[in-house]
């Protein structure tokens, strides 16, 4: 799966989960928020396709995606990038 269509598929699944993704430029890494009821995900628009993969599979992770159908190699992403986080 090349990347443009894995942000897409991590796109999908914020959105199954009542999460839209807004791309901004500032000096912040990105995660997940709830402003004015409206459930977040703020990611860096500067950052590489790389890290905005990352920032939106570990913000997924700490959401968790249990109880929702996500493609097999989404949630090995999602697993890889939880593990990540915990290890760090």
């Amino acid at each position: 799966m090349d990347k443009e269509t894995l942000l897409e598929e991590l796109r999908e699944t914020c959105e199954q989960l009542g999460y839209s993704i807004r791309y901004e430029k500032g000096d912040f890494g990105g995660g997940h928020c709830i402003l004015k009821e409206q459930r977040l995900l703020v990611v860096n628009r500067k950052f590489t396709i790389e890290r905005k993969i990352a920032i939106v599979a570990r913000a997924l992770g700490e959401l968790g995606v249990d109880a929702i159908y996500v493609k097999p190699a989404v949630r090995e992403l999602i697993d890889a990038e939880r593990e990540k986080a915990a290890g760090s």
